[in-house]
């Protein structure tokens, strides 16, 4: 297929998205600029169709607050000369971008020395076994 025919082709295709697109960029900055920084951060618009606005919200208590705001969001979307019907909140939880660091497990000296120290007070027993297994994982280290 030649280059023209291909940019012909996207370009006819993406032509249709661009007020979609333009109008939900439009409402983003709106409920931007409705809401506190912390619940702006914790919130989306999801879609914009026939006057229904839906609203991705991090977590439950976001969306609770959402749904709390929703009809001075309304107003204020309505005000910027979109037909604003309602206003659906849903929860949608955010992928986590990062791995949570992993803690560190390691017993302190002092501690493992504490827990030898009572390993060596209990009679034969799985517990005694496992505390002193822990306290010489813990010397080794």
């Amino acid at each position: 297929m030649h280059p023209r025919n291909v940019g012909t082709l996207l370009k006819s295709s993406i032509d249709p998205l661009m007020p979609q697109a333009k109008r939900l960029l439009e409402l983003r900055q709106i409920l931007h600029d409705a809401l506190p920084a912390n619940l702006a951060k914790a919130s989306a618009i999801a879609n914009y169709k026939q006057g229904k606005v839906v609203i991705f919200a991090e977590n439950s208590a976001v969306a609770a607050k959402l749904r709390l705001l929703a009809p001075g969001i309304k107003d204020r979307m309505a005000q910027s000369g979109l037909e604003i019907t309602g206003i659906e909140v849903e929860v949608q939880l955010k992928a986590r971008a990062v791995a949570p660091a992993s803690m560190d497990r390691r017993l302190s000296a002092a501690a493992a020395k504490e827990i030898s120290e009572l390993a060596a007070q209990l009679a034969d027993s799985k517990l005694k076994s496992a505390l002193e297994s822990i306290a010489s994982k813990a010397s080794k280290d």
